[in-house]
């Protein structure tokens, strides 16, 4: 057979085929490589999502920490009804500027919870009833003038008081102590009944609340 027709491959063009096979190799590697790099989930940045488009249902309990909140990112009108509880609100977080009115009621008050002295300073105020009895010891018995002491401008009554500072014969006896509100006055009113001829002394009081 005559094989002088028959050209053979130079070594250049061998090496440069085993070259370009090399090549690609280096390439599918780089590839991926690069595949395994990135992250499994995509990555959803702030300005990616439009606004709205995240809703409370859409949002897992427990997702959204306080750190994650921007300072007044939360307001009334986003919480619902009793969202907010008691245990959830540290000590002086709320103040009286922060309530509305009659937002504090009867029932929202534990037990012993308010008492006169956290309401505000009190004060006392008092007032001596004179016995008018004319003669001791006899049928008749005299009635004292009725008596008032009031609490100061502002100041609001919470309790009467009433004691006798000098018996007298110890024939005497209250015949009415009550606190008492007309317009801007308010204090406690008193009156006495005596048969100890005007030896007797009582005195009425008025604790207000400033």
């Amino acid at each position: 057979m005559n094989t002088s027709g028959i050209r053979h491959p130079s070594l250049g063009t061998f090496f440069g085929a085993i070259g370009a096979v090399m090549g690609c190799l280096a390439l599918i590697v780089s590839l991926s490589s690069r595949a395994d790099a990135l992250p499994s989930h995509p990555l959803i940045h702030r300005g990616d999502i439009a606004p709205g488009a995240v809703t409370a249902r859409a949002i897992a309990p427990g997702a959204v920490r306080a750190k994650a909140l921007a300072k007044g990112a939360v307001t009334r009108k986003a919480l619902g009804r009793e969202a907010v509880s008691a245990a959830a609100l540290g000590k002086g977080a709320v103040g009286a500027a922060d309530l509305a009115d009659d937002a504090v009621t009867s029932r929202s008050l534990a037990p012993g919870s308010v008492y006169g002295g956290s309401l505000g300073p009190m004060t006392f105020h008092s007032k001596t009833i004179a016995d008018l009895d004319a003669v001791a010891a006899n049928p008749e018995w005299t009635s004292s003038n009725t008596e008032a002491v009031n609490c100061a401008l502002g100041e609001r009554v919470m309790l009467p008081s009433f004691s006798f500072t000098n018996p007298g014969n110890r024939e005497v006896a209250p015949l009415e102590v009550h606190p008492y509100s007309n317009g801007d006055a308010n204090g406690v009113s008193g009156q006495i009944t005596s048969n100890s001829g005007g030896t007797a002394t009582a005195e009425i009081g008025a604790l207000c609340l400033k």
